[in-house]
Formats: C-alpha cells, sequence, structure tokens
C-alpha cells in the first residue's frame, strides 16, 4: 500500500508551474553540479590528461548525466524508478579507476588505457544490469557491514591520496610559492565547513559548489589561473560513441564489479528515501519492482557513460535534501534538470572554467568530500544496529584489505592478474567483508525473516 500522507507542495505526478520548475530545478542543479565535474576532474588530473581529454570527460559527464536523469525518472517499461532520483558521475569509482589506469598505462598510451577502462565498465554495467534483479537476495549478504566497510576505504584511500597530492603539490611549487598551495586547500576545505555550520539548509546542499567558486575566487586575485587554456577546447560539445577505443581487461573488471555492487546497494538506499518523501511504500512488491527499476537504470546509464567514454554513473543522495527543503517532488522537475545538465555540457567552457583553477582548489574540496564518504560509511554500519560482532567484521575487513594490498606484490605464487586486483584495498576489503557476511548467512541459515521481500 503506497504512504499518501505526503505533505508536499507538488507531489510526484503533479505537474508544478514553469517557473517554479526552472527554480527548483536549478537547485537541484547547484547541488550537484560540482560534485559532477569534481569526479572527472580529480581523476583526469590524478591520470594527467590533456586538457582536451580533460574537457571531454568533463563535458561527457555534465552531458550524460542530464541523459541518464531523462532514463530514470521516465520509467521506461521496467527501466527506471520513476521518481524525481537525479543522476551524475559516482564518486565511490574514483580510486579504483586511477589504480586501474596506472596498472594499464605502464604498458601502453594514456588512450588505450582508458579505452580499457570504460569497455571493462561496459561489462560491471552489464552484469549489474542482471544483479538488478537479484537485489532482495543479495540484501542478505551485501549487508551495512559490507556497504559500509567498502565505503570507508573508499574515503580512507582517497583521503590519503589527497592529503599526498597537497603534499607533492606543496614541494612542486615554484619557490616561496607552495603556501598559496595551503592557502588555497585550506581555504576551500574550511569554507565548505563554515558554509554547512551556518544552519542554512540552502547553503548546505551546495556547500561544495560554493567552497570551489570562493577557492576560484582567491586563485585568480592571486594571479593563479591561465586562461590560456581554454583556447584549446572546442566551442562546443559532441558525444562521441568510443571516443577512446574500448577493450575489456578482466583484472580491471574484477577491481570495478566490487565497486559496481556497493554503488548499487547504496543506490537501493537513495531510491528508498526519495520513494519515502515521495509518499509511496518503501516494502512490498511495488516498492521493490521500482527499486529494481531504479538499479537496472543506474546499470544502463551506467553503460551509456562507458560507451560514450565517460565514468560509472548513480543516483546522487543530496537531491533528497533538495526535495525535503523545496516540498516538490513532482519527477517533471526532473526534466527540468536534465535539460540544465546537458546545456552545461553542451558549452565545454563552462567545465573549462574549472578545468583551469589550481589544483590545489580541488584538493581542498575533495579532502571534505571524501572524509565525508568515510563518515557515510560508518553511518551505513549502523543503519545495520550493529553488534559488536559486526563491527569486528568490519575493522577485519578495512584492515584486512588494507595489509593485503601492502604485501600482495611480494607473495611469489600470485599471478600478476590477481596482484592488480588485491594491490587496491578497496575492493579487496569489500570481498573479505563479503565473505564473512555470506559465512554468518550460511551459518545461521535463512530464517524466514522477509519483511522487504519482492513477493511481499
Amino acid at each position: 500500500m503506497e504512504n499518501n500522507n505526503n505533505a508536499m507542495l507538488f507531489g510526484l505526478e503533479e505537474r508544478p508551474p514553469v517557473f517554479t520548475s526552472i527554480l527548483v530545478g536549478l537547485q537541484h542543479v547547484l547541488a550537484v553540479f560540482g560534485a559532477i565535474l569534481t569526479a572527472p576532474l580529480i581523476i583526469a588530473l590524478a591520470m594527467g590528461l590533456s586538457v582536451r581529454d580533460t574537457s571531454y570527460l568533463v563535458s561527457s559527464a555534465l552531458v550524460i548525466s542530464g541523459v541518464a536523469t531523462v532514463l530514470q525518472i521516465q520509467r521506461i517499461g521496467p527501466v527506471g524508478s520513476g521518481l524525481l532520483s537525479i543522476q551524475g558521475t559516482s564518486f565511490s569509482f574514483i580510486g579504483s579507476l586511477i589504480a586501474a589506469f596506472f596498472v594499464l598505462g605502464g604498458d601502453t598510451d594514456a588512450h588505450t588505457a582508458l579505452g580499457t577502462l570504460f569497455g571493462s565498465a561496459a561489462v560491471c554495467a552489464v552484469m549489474m544490469m542482471a544483479l538488478s534483479f537479484l537485489l532482495p537476495q543479495l540484501r542478505y549478504v551485501v549487508t551495512p557491514n559490507v556497504t559500509g566497510a567498502t565505503v570507508i576505504l573508499i574515503g580512507a584511500t582517497l583521503v590519503w591520496t589527497t592529503l599526498t597530492n597537497i603534499q607533492r603539490a606543496y614541494i612542486g611549487a615554484e619557490a616561496g610559492q607552495g603556501w598559496q598551495v595551503i592557502l588555497l586547500a585550506v581555504l576551500v576545505f574550511s569554507t565548505i565547513i563554515v558554509v554547512i555550520r551556518l544552519g542554512n539548509p540552502w547553503l548546505k546542499i551546495s556547500s561544495i559548489t560554493i567552497g570551489l567558486l570562493v577557492g576560484y575566487v582567491v586563485a585568480l586575485m592571486l594571479n593563479l589561473i591561465d586562461f590560456a587554456k581554454l583556447d584549446e577546447l572546442d566551442r562546443v560539445f559532441v558525444p562521441e560513441l568510443a571516443r577512446y577505443p574500448l577493450a575489456v581487461d578482466w583484472s580491471v573488471v574484477a577491481m570495478l564489479l566490487p565497486i559496481f555492487v556497493i554503488s548499487m546497494m547504496e543506490s537501493v538506499g537513495d531510491l528508498t528515501a526519495t520513494s519515502s518523501l515521495s509518499g509511496l511504500a518503501t516494502s512490498g512488491k511495488n516498492y521493490w519492482l521500482r527499486v529494481r527499476g531504479g538499479v537496472l537504470g543506474d546499470s544502463i546509464n551506467s553503460l551509456m557513460a562507458s560507451l560514450f567514454c565517460t565514468f560509472p554513473n548513480t543516483t546522487f543522495s543530496q537531491n533528497n535534501g533538495v526535495i525535503q527543503l523545496t516540498g516538490v517532488c513532482s519527477r517533471y522537475v526532473g526534466f527540468y534538470v536534465a535539460g540544465f545538465l546537458v546545456l552545461l555540457g553542451t558549452f565545454p567552457i563552462v567545465g573549462g572554467i574549472f578545468q583551469v583553477m589550481p589544483d590545489a582548489v580541488l584538493y581542498g574540496a575533495t579532502l571534505l568530500m571524501f572524509g565525508m564518504v568515510c563518515y557515510a560509511g560508518i553511518r551505513i554500519v549502523l543503519t545495520g544496529s550493529p553488534e559488536t560482532l559486526d563491527w569486528a567484521i568490519v575493522a577485519m575487513s578495512i584492515i584486512g584489505g588494507w595489509v593485503i594490498s601492502l604485501f600482495a606484490a611480494d607473495v611469489s605464487f600470485l599471478s600478476p592478474g590477481v596482484v592488480t586486483v588485491v594491490e587496491f584495498p578497496v575492493s579487496t576489503g569489500a570481498l573479505i567483508a563479503f565473505c564473512f557476511e555470506s559465512l554468518r548467512f550460511i551459518l545461521r541459515g535463512f530464517t524466514g525473516d522477509d519483511d522487504g521481500h519482492a513477493n511481499d
């Protein structure tokens, strides 16, 4: 049964006036714009890609996010949730994509390595399409312990990488200019925290974008931005199918697949929250059909992203905050959001303006964002009402993932492909947690306690 006690100003199937839809849509864009930009920028920066390649990845991320949002909210047949659920480039994949790129980059050029990343991600997306039909069963083994431990590892590895990058930027700065690196990183980091702590919910959901803008302005005042790079950008962006030569590397698939599974379960949480805000039931057959459609939409959107050479797509949780603040859960607003994202991506100058900002500005924002990812992982574990054994599983998975990644290369009997996979602590930790939870499930047997089962 659906929950009709919805206090929204405009319900899921209601059409707000055009002006209202534009205003609400812009607020959704402001909430996700910084995140959608930041993910491809930090990946491209770590990979050392050219200005043109970086511009393509950023513009493609914006355009594909817009198209993916339409597919998610339209609900074509079994595909899509039919909710006001905004899509965007996922942060969860940053570490694994960068790690895989450097493994591949040792033997090939950047374009070929990128093509292998996108081809391997496409294979994972197809696998997720199949797994989406097993969602009610997967929740017994992909528990909050597995998801939480993995997300904590994702955040921790990215925080460490960001701190290393800040140190490298400081050391590599011109004589007497290292203080500018620290200033910008600390300024952006502090600005985001202050904006969040002000208590204004409108500012809070836009804190990342505001922090980047403040850092950008200060960098501009310090004459640290070179706008000459913008001359290399195309005037209009046109997505290219298989811009980089698509290929599949199964060791890369093994690195990415656990992150896809975890991202899928995070999407279940996002879609559940959006369902609740929209006045819909969060259990029973219709609920699981809606969630399955959303996850299937995620998978197809990630496949589309791979084919057009940008990074995997997922639902964004911050848009639930916008729904709460505006009192508008109408899915028709999502079409305006999608249109804005496509429009922003169509003109490379939009992403280019952020592309030329100093790396330290980006590091200041991502340091906090990745720290928040760690915190989000802890909150995921807490949703499962953890006991001592649960925390032990989480701790052993995190520590095990780190330790194995440090010493895997020294184990002589492991093949190079296996070493490539286990050297990345996130996928290794996720596998450890999954094994623990699978063993627990087998030992305790099926209890029949299945409140959210698809057949309810």
